[in-house]
């Protein structure tokens, strides 16, 4: 019986009138009594609107399911997501389970605070793996929703699903597991760039370098785009920023390091104006520095600006971040004085251009194939923006990043100056330090003048030179390294692997005046083979590696042009002349990074 009803109301409804008799009650606002009339002759859908009218949400749910209305039911779930009560949820959920509508039981449980469970476990009597997984991801629970979703198949109607066990696998630690799912995913027809860079993570960590560079999506040029001349053979884990690889110059069969700078820089294949502005003025800095041909630079075989390739030199040796570990050079400091000598001297040669370095990161200085340390490409600092979230570590940027550069001021002479100071502070203690405060030995003072807080107290780059370039009469630290014997280890002409040895020691020849001995120790020619230490006429020579070739009998007729002039040009005349006098093509070495240098082991020997 309804309740609220008169006696004439109810015999009406007796006679059959319960058309008439709703719509009255509709028209007096009697909505509830109305709705009650309008389900005894199963007009569902109109009775469900008046519970909604009449904020009766859970009756509204009720007679919107019986009417099988798929515009009430959907009316009746908002109404009920916007405005019901936890009871009103819960209640009007636990009919449309009854109902076997599991879906929409999950979408109002999604609405209260009390977990997962219950919207997962909905949808899983529904069928629904994949929503009931997400339920879980969502909620932070990859292992559940791992079980949520099952056996999986293949083909399209597992994709999705293999698509989400890819991060669910990783979250789990299952690299193995990611890169199968991935694979499965992308078998059943869901390419994307964000599967195939998961399926490229999942290889890395799998070890599979070049197979997941194969599958990492390419927002621009990348290692498949690379001109011809370029063949790929390997990834480079010390690139600046971008992508970096390593390979051969297929024309003059020279190992290389490629780098692609503006890989992941653009936004559907256009690089954003400020990031293109920016990396023109790295090329121009880049280009005038490398132009200069010091030995302390990098040589730049190619850079193109519209694509970002970058083409250096594979170096030989290993990067200076490797030699600032515990316990320092301080027990051996010329050592240290030696190799931030022989950057200043490229720095020297760069300010006099008015170029300034700006980005110099241990990481990024490596050393050639005796040994000796090179300046990086010129000008990275103006893609800072790129490169510090890919290039070192906060450690090293903080490091060697002058007080004016951190405030937001451009990078400058004095600026290189102060990361000198902290590459040989770094050197001398064996760690990268915050501030430059130690004990550094007699070099302390000229460290912390280097490190000044205000640009204009540290010394002059040229000043600086003059104290750590140490005559080579002075240094005894490494006899001890030497070989043994007055033999020398020569480079062969072809195939020879001899071992690597630290140094080597060499007598110099009765034809070699001690006044001219002393000349050539002084002079610290980049071009020339490193002297490392001396007693009387015995020298402590830097040893060739096995990669590095002597010129030989074979050489060309032409082949004094090799020669670069720097190497035979000196102060003291009569050191040029003597060295003149000696050079022939077994004096001449070239470096597996394709730099001439003279042989002092050959010449001193004559």
């Amino acid at each position: 019986m309804i309740e609220g009803l008169d006696e004439e109301e109810r015999a009406r409804l007796d006679r059959g009138e319960h058309e008439q008799v709703a719509r009255a009650l509709e028209a007096a606002g009697r909505r509830a009594a109305a709705a009650r009339v309008r389900e005894l002759i199963w007009d569902f859908a109109r009775a469900s609107q008046l519970w909604l009218l009449e904020g009766a949400l859970v009756d509204a749910i009720r007679t919107a399911i019986e009417s099988a209305s798929a515009a009430s039911i959907d009316a009746a779930l908002t109404a009920l997501e916007s405005r019901g009560t936890a009871l009103d949820l819960r209640t009007a959920a636990e009919l449309l389970e009854r109902r076997r509508r599991h879906h929409e039981a999950a979408r109002l449980l999604a609405r209260l605070d009390d977990g997962p469970d219950g919207r997962a476990q909905a949808l899983l009597r529904a069928g629904d793996r994949l929503a009931a997984a997400q339920v879980y991801a969502a909620a932070g629970r990859p292992l559940d929703a791992l079980r949520a979703l099952g056996e999986l198949g293949t083909g399209p109607t597992a994709a999705a699903g293999h698509a989400l066990a890819v991060e669910l696998a990783w979250d789990l630690g299952d690299a193995e597991a990611s890169a199968r799912h991935a694979q499965q995913a992308i078998r059943g027809g869901l390419r994307d760039d964000v599967l195939t860079a998961k399926l490229a993570r999942a290889l890395v960590a799998l070890g599979h370098d070049l197979a997941a560079e194969l599958v990492r999506p390419r927002q621009s040029i990348g290692a498949a785009d690379l001109p011809a001349r370029f063949h790929v053979t390997g990834l480079h884990s010390a690139g600046l920023f971008g992508a970096a690889y390593v390979g051969v110059d297929r024309t003059s069969m020279r190992e290389v390091e490629i780098h692609l700078l503006l890989d992941g820089a653009t936004d559907g294949g256009t690089v954003d104006p400020q990031v293109r502005a920016a990396f023109d003025r790295f090329c121009a800095v880049a280009i005038a520095a490398a132009a200069s041909g010091h030995p302390a630079i990098r040589p730049v075989l190619e850079l193109q600006a519209e694509t970002g390739l970058l083409v250096l030199p594979r170096s030989n040796g290993s990067d200076l971040r490797s030699l600032i570990r515990a316990p320092g050079l301080g027990h051996m400091p010329s050592r240290a004085r030696a190799l931030v000598a022989f950057l200043l001297e490229g720095l020297i040669d760069a300010h006099t251009r008015g170029l300034v370095h700006g980005w110099l990161l241990p990481s990024q200085i490596v050393c050639d194939a005796v040994g000796r340390p090179m300046l990086g490409p010129f000008g990275a600092h103006h893609l800072a923006g790129m490169a510090a979230t890919q290039t070192g570590s906060l450690e090293e940027i903080l490091a060697v990043t002058a007080p004016e550069v951190r405030q937001g001021q451009a990078p400058a002479v004095e600026s290189d100056i102060y990361a000198i100071g902290a590459l040989l502070a770094a050197l001398l203690v064996g760690e990268l330090l915050p501030e430059p405060i130690g004990n550094f030995g007699p070099l302390g003072p000229w460290i912390a003048r280097a490190c000044a807080q205000a640009p204009s107290d540290r010394p002059g780059a040229a000043e600086l030179l003059a104290v750590l370039r140490v005559p080579v009469s002075e240094i005894h630290e490494l006899g001890s390294t030497a070989a043994p014997s007055t033999s020398f280890a020569r480079p062969q002409t072809a195939g020879g692997n001899e071992g690597v040895q630290i140094s080597l020691e060499v007598e110099a020849a009765a034809t070699w005046p001690d006044s001219i001995l002393d000349a050539l120790c002084a002079s610290g020619n980049p071009w020339w083979q490193p002297i490392l230490d001396r007693e009387r006429r015995r020298l402590v020579l830097a040893a060739w590696p096995p990669s590095a070739r002597v010129l030989g009998s074979q050489a060309p007729e032409n082949w004094r042009e090799l020669v670069p002039p720097s190497a035979i040009t000196c102060d003291d005349a009569q050191l040029a002349a003597a060295i003149a006098a000696r050079l022939r093509p077994s004096s001449l070495v070239v470096t597996a990074g394709g730099t001439w240098m003279l042989a002092l082991d050959d010449l001193l020997t004559r």
